[in-house]
């Protein structure tokens, strides 16, 4: 059987990567289909950390509201020691400082099919679902789109795309159809056993509690209603196990002593053997990869579904200004921006959990300080994550001292009032455009004439006569902006230039080579 039905983008697999690319594409209009090869939803805790810019991400999208109500921020470590004595710790993960200027300052525990739900439930209200029991066995593309092979219940068919994304999983079959290796390395020595548990103990569920051993940590971070997430390292040398409910009790019993904790039943269980390992591009031709399909890398720092999350989300309004007439030039952009964030991850998650495992058979202080160093770090947040060497952005900005920069994410300023609009920096970002802020200036700017739909303009000023007023002085404060200066902000929040008023043509001019500004014709 034949598909002929045709989609601007087929999207392979519907994780938190996926979903959050079918929900952005789906938003600005496209015929988009989601395939996932699994017959249901995912039920699976699998990450557990959502961070600070991901869910500036999901607020964008208008998804965040479920993964609030059920994430849990700030759950402190509690270590029961073998001699009885138990000892309170810091959270694993650490909030964002306050110069971060974010509405969401704290990475939140939440196991990831509830942020699956959340994009799930978010795509359906915009008119898209995920096709569950779909299986892509086959790619081949031309200079006019990519043919796709599937295997459903009905049997075999092939369908046709603009566009292809594989956000199919460190197993990516889409990776393999297109020939693209992940070059790297898998760490024999560095291997878990994960899990998701339900316990008949009476445990706090306000603490991650950890038991150490010189046999290796146990730990059980509550996830879910009643679900706990059992985490413990298999100790170099170590014949593993066969991952089952009996097992993991018989660990528990061996480790923290018989009775201790009495696990009730099991779900997904698994051996983590960890890989770090990457592509060397993001595309071939039409067909390009996102999250896990793209990188793998150690689950320390909690940046495996954030780092794919935020891929997407760059990808989304390039691929909406490709659709548009964009020449290919700005996918180009998408390895120049995330390939050197996926390159840090790798490298950052790594150090990490090489600490963590030498510290898994010690007691609570020197594995208490491995395991607090792998929530440290600003790049955990994914705020301090910037393109600023990207041929996108437009060179130079403000030497006014450390203040956001082309390249940079344009951080929340709070207090602006206008005669039709009170709210912050980010109430003016949400949604598909570009946002163009003007400070202090009240001649004409080029852009005074764009599409509202492509691009928004925001006058704002210190005092009365803006049309929005910085009542706070947050604005000022944060950006420090000169009078008669425009800041640019792309759709995926980043500051694509700052540049003086009565300069908007050197601008265009620099984005001519992307076409990324003023399309609105699509191809068919």
């Amino acid at each position: 059987m034949t598909d002929t039905a045709r989609a601007d983008v087929i999207v392979i697999g519907a994780g938190p990567t996926g979903l959050t690319l079918a929900c952005d594409l789906t938003r600005r209009g496209f015929a988009v289909r989601i395939l996932e090869r699994d017959p249901a939803a995912n039920r699976a805790t699998r990450a557990k950390t959502i961070q600070p810019r991901s869910l500036e991400v999901l607020d964008d999208l208008g998804a965040v509201d479920h993964v609030l109500r059920h994430g849990v921020a700030r759950l402190p470590m509690r270590f029961h020691e073998q001699g009885g004595a138990v000892v309170d710790k810091p959270p694993i993960s650490v909030s964002a400082d306050d110069s971060a200027h974010t509405p969401y300052p704290d990475p939140l525990q939440i196991g990831q099919f509830h942020v699956e739900y959340a994009l799930r439930q978010r795509l359906e209200e915009l008119g898209g679902r995920v096709e569950f029991g779909v299986e892509a066995t086959g790619i081949e593309q031309d200079d006019d789109g990519v043919t796709v092979a599937l295997r459903t219940a009905d049997g075999e068919q092939t369908t046709r795309a603009r566009y292809v994304v594989g956000a199919d999983g460190g197993k990516s079959s889409t990776r393999k159809f297109i020939g693209l290796p992940l070059v790297g390395k898998t760490y024999e020595e560095q291997r878990w056993y994960i899990g998701d548990v339900t316990v008949g103990s009476d445990l706090d569920r306000d603490h991650m509690h950890i038991w150490p051993s010189d046999q290796g940590m146990l730990g059980l971070t509550p996830l879910g209603d009643e679900l706990w997430q059992f985490q413990s390292p298999i100790l170099p040398g170590e014949i593993p196990g066969t991952p089952s409910l009996e097992f993991y009790q018989q660990l528990f019993d061996e480790r923290a002593g018989k009775g201790t904790v009495e696990l009730t039943s099991a779900g997904w269980l698994s051996v983590y053997q960890i890989n770090v390992r990457m592509v060397e591009t993001y595309r071939k031709g039409r067909v390009l990869l996102a999250g896990d399909a793209a990188h793998v890398h150690s689950a320390a720092g909690g940046q495996g579904m954030n780092t794919g999350i935020q891929d997407a989300y760059n990808l989304g309004f390039k691929l909406d200004s490709i659709l548009n007439g964009a020449l290919w030039k700005l996918l180009d952009t998408y390895d120049d921006e995330r390939i050197p964030v996926a390159r840090r991850v790798l490298e950052m998650s790594t150090a990490k959990m090489a600490r963590a495992m030498r510290e898994a058979g010690s007691g609570e202080e020197g594995l208490g300080s491995a395991l607090a160093d792998i929530g440290d770090g600003q790049m955990n947040t994914g705020l301090g994550i910037h393109y600023r060497d990207s041929p996108m952005i437009y060179p130079g900005g403000s030497e006014a001292g450390p203040v956001p920069q082309p390249g940079d994410r344009a951080p929340n300023a709070t207090g602006l009032e206008g005669e039709e609009f009170r709210g912050d920096v980010f109430d003016l970002l949400r949604g598909m455009h570009y946002s163009l802020f003007v400070w202090d200036h009240s001649e004409p700017v080029i852009f005074d004439n764009a599409k509202p739909t492509h691009m928004h303009v925001h006058r704002i000023g210190p005092a009365a006569g803006s049309t929005i007023v910085d009542a706070k002085g947050e604005f000022e404060r944060i950006y420090q902006p000169y009078p008669g200066e425009i800041l640019l902000v792309r759709p995926d929040g980043y500051l694509l230039a700052r540049l003086p008023a009565g300069q908007e043509m050197d601008l265009i001019n620099h984005l001519a080579p992307f076409r990324s500004i003023g399309n609105t014709v699509r191809p068919y």
